[in-house]
């Protein structure tokens, strides 16, 4: 008997059977994960939770030739939004709060929304903050005529902040804006207040319970020196990106991406704005690290692993010396004050150039400003920017003023290389004036038939003006390029090019005019259309000394890594031009620039007839109007020694009128790079032996009279120091003056002095410490971790 035939059993029906079955097999194991053993594992989970936090990267210093710290990192507080801790529900309203207390406390805090509100209570968009209002329209997908109103009501929706007042809700629609612009997120805080006092730390940190998720954070502030009015002009500044630096960002694939580049630039980000920082950016900007944590079920943590250590930024050393630098801006001011026969006379620059390098060391402009004060001070910022003085104004880089007759030794020296003229040549009778058809130029005197010596010490303009109509504006023009006249000197900041005289430069400049033979005449004696800037006179001067051959100006001397005992970088000399000068041409010229200073016919003969050193120099008056209703400019160049130079000058007095003005400054420069006359940070004079001196020289106080001044001024510091270190109720004790001392600490004490970078535990104010236990050290439940903010 035949058995019945089974069905076949075909694919699809295997696949479901096997499909089946490993459902089932989940099944199963989600029950025992959910319900059998739900509990143990979610204790095990909650026992060992990992995040990973950010480690920021202290930014690189920027340090005179001698180690001098010119742009460096000073230990603050900042105040963090932590989205580990904070209350999901109560955001906003804690938003409101926090910046309610910091505004009492006379806090700033990050505020980039650009909307406001107006004396009617308004929305309406900031001024100047067309990039700003464009960016929050786009991430909103606004219309281009969207109004201030239709944002905030974009914003509101967004951010469910309804129901408070205009104010309020202005507020938490710029935190949380920001915030979302940041990239805020579990491992990310948004920093909401930078710079904030420890007073307000502890205020903060003793109310956590009313502000979830906010905590302070050791961070790094920028500082310039001891005196922020320094530099400031070279040195610039750092500060937040704007929208333009976001989307540059972008678009060379710098901005931060958590996985790929956690370096890169956030919205929230600062970076060097102007001047060296921003020059060397890639350079000081540091690289950040990360520190995995790991927390038990209470929240504490139990352990935190540095698994990538951030990287401080790399220092820059610069060529310029903070002593010449400080010269050169006492000296500038003192001197421009002084000059009050010049009714308009308010302004000045100077710059010296190391001659061997054509390093810059010193780059003075006055008026200056404090860049500190400036990062630190609103009504600061608005008194500078109401200065009809324009402090911020770099003179030195971007002014061009006419030069003068400190332009005749390079007229001289391509006369004498194309052989226009020889050092014994008189081509012109000076009666006091230069006649050529009908233009009538004046003259500083009467020189008769002066040879080229003659006329660069006494300045004859008629001399110049002859040789340079015989020489003509084609080499004049080509001659000026070799020395960085109306070209830039190549310096790393931005400078401008000037201007150097010539045909097509002034057909450009004034249209329907052409060139005449006059206005040849003029440019030899530095006048017609030619300005340049106080770096490229400096520059020129420096590269007379060097014989014609041009090297690249530059700040730079090399730079290292953080701790400075690794070079990355040293500068290289660069040749830009060279001239071809004959030795002879040269030591004509030479000649005739040591006797403006040395020859008691000469024009700088009153300021320098005695100096100690050899120089070489050049006066300049030069007109700043045709009709002569305003006062000429001041000019001066020089360099020494003589027959070895080491340093070149150059200096122009704004307006000066007349007087030796320019020259004082040289003067007290050069003095202090040979050690003749030194000042210190207080504007004090001292000579060579050490004895303190006024500005003729006379002793004021002998060099053991300074010593015994300084030992005692030390011994009051030292003791005052002594005494600050002192507990405080014995402090209480031995002083009654303490209480009123202590009321008015620095901003950065109790902070630690040197940035946090992921290695070290800081040290947080007394106040965000949490509690000892009885043997005296801290109790286990507390986190272990630089971003905890008290118990």
């Amino acid at each position: 008997m035949k058995l019945p035939k089974l069905p076949k059993i075909g694919r699809s029906a295997v696949c479901i059977l096997v499909v089946t079955a490993i459902f089932l097999v989940y099944v199963v194991r989600l029950v025992e994960w959910q319900i059998v053993r739900g509990e143990e594992f979610h204790q095990i989970a909650l026992s060992n939770k990992t995040d990973t936090i950010e480690l920021s990267a202290a930014r690189g210093e920027i340090l005179d030739k001698d180690g001098v710290v010119l742009a460096g990192n000073k230990t603050t507080y900042d105040l963090v939004y932590n989205a580990l801790k904070m209350v999901y529900e109560e955001r906003n309203a804690t938003i409101v709060k926090v910046v309610a207390l910091l505004e009492e406390r006379g806090e700033k805090w990050v505020d980039r929304l650009p909307i406001e509100l107006d004396e009617e209570g308004d929305y309406v968009f900031s001024e100047n903050r067309e990039d700003s209002i464009a960016s929050l329209k786009e991430t909103f997908d606004l219309a281009e005529y969207a109004t201030a109103e239709d944002c905030m009501n974009a914003l509101i929706n967004e951010y469910n902040c309804s129901g408070y007042s205009r104010e309020d809700t202005r507020i938490v629609a710029s935190v949380r804006y920001n915030m979302t612009r940041s990239g805020y997120s579990r491992t990310n805080p948004y920093v909401i207040a930078q710079n904030v006092s420890p007073e307000t730390v502890g205020v903060f940190s003793e109310r956590e319970d009313e502000f979830k998720g906010i905590e302070p954070r050791v961070s790094v502030t920028r500082t310039y020196g001891e005196d922020g009015s320094l530099a400031p002009h070279i040195l610039g500044d750092v500060g937040l990106l704007s929208p333009e630096d976001y989307e540059a960002a972008k678009e060379n694939g710098t901005v931060y991406d958590s996985e790929t580049n956690p370096s890169g630039y956030k919205w929230t980000d600062s970076k060097g704005k102007s001047g060296l920082e921003e020059a060397f950016e890639s350079q000081l900007r540091g690289k950040r690290g990360r520190e995995s944590i790991l927390v038990d079920e209470t929240g504490a943590v139990k352990s935190t692993t540095v698994t990538e250590a951030p990287e401080e930024g790399n220092t820059v050393h610069l060529a310029l010396s903070a002593d010449l630098q400080r010269v050169a801006n006492l000296s500038l001011e003192e001197n421009v004050k002084a000059n009050t026969g010049a009714a308009n006379c308010e302004a000045g620059a100077a710059v010296a150039l190391d001659v061997k390098t054509f390093g810059v060391l010193a780059c003075a402009s006055y008026p200056t400003f404090d860049m500190n004060r400036y990062k630190a001070d609103d009504s600061y910022v608005e008194q500078i920017g109401e200065d009809k003085t324009s402090p911020q104004y770099n003179r030195a880089l971007d002014g061009s003023f006419t030069p003068g007759s400190v332009f005749k030794p390079m007229v001289a020296l391509a006369a004498l290389q194309e052989g226009v003229i020889s050092a014994s040549s008189t081509p012109y009778n000076c009666q006091g004036y230069y006649q050529y058809a009908d233009l009538t130029l004046k003259c500083t005197g009467v020189h008769g038939y002066a040879d080229v010596y003659e006329a660069l010490s006494g300045s004859c303009n008629a001399f110049f003006c002859d040789t340079g109509m015989n020489l003509r504006i084609k080499k004049m023009d080509a001659y000026a390029e070799y020395f960085a006249l109306g070209t830039k000197t190549g310096v790393e900041l931005s400078e401008s090019s000037g201007i150097m005289s010539s045909p097509q430069e002034y057909a450009e400049n004034n249209p329907g005019f052409t060139w005449t033979d006059g206005l040849t005449a003029q440019t030899a004696i530095g006048q017609c259309d030619n300005m340049f800037t106080p770096i490229q006179l400096a520059t020129y001067c420096a590269t007379i000394a060097n014989g014609g051959v041009r090297l690249r100006t530059h700040f730079l001397d090399k730079i290292t890594n953080y701790t400075g005992d690794e070079v990355v970088e040293a500068y290289q000399p660069e040749q830009m031009s060279d001239a071809g000068l004959s030795s002879d041409v040269l030591g004509v010229v030479r000649e005739g620039m040591r006797q403006v200073a040395a020859d008691p016919n000469g024009t700088a003969y009153a300021t320098f007839g005695d100096y100690p050193v050899a120089i070489a120099a050049k006066t300049g008056t030069a007109e700043t109007s045709s009709d002569g209703e305003t006062d000429p400019n001041l000019t001066f160049i020089a360099y020494a020694p003589l027959d070895d130079p080491q340093i070149a000058v150059a200096v122009v007095m704004e307006k000066g009128k007349k007087g030796a003005y320019a020259q004082n400054v040289a003067k007290d420069i050069l003095d202090q790079y040979f050690g003749f006359v030194t000042r210190d940070e207080d504007g004090n004079r001292f000579d060579s032996e050490g004895n303190q001196i006024d500005k003729d020289g006379k002793v004021l106080k002998t060099a053991d009279e300074v010593a015994k001044e300084k030992e005692e001024r030390e011994n009051a510091e030292k003791m005052e120091s002594e005494a600050s270190q002192l507990p405080e109720k014995q402090q209480e004790t031995n002083s009654s003056a303490s209480k009123e001392s202590s009321s008015s600490k620095d901003r950065d004490e109790g902070i630690p002095d040197t940035p946090f970078t992921g290695e070290s535990q800081p040290v947080l104010p007394e106040s965000t410490m949490p509690p000892e236990s009885s043997s005296g050290s801290r109790t286990e439940s507390f986190p272990n971790s630089p971003y905890w903010g008290g118990p």
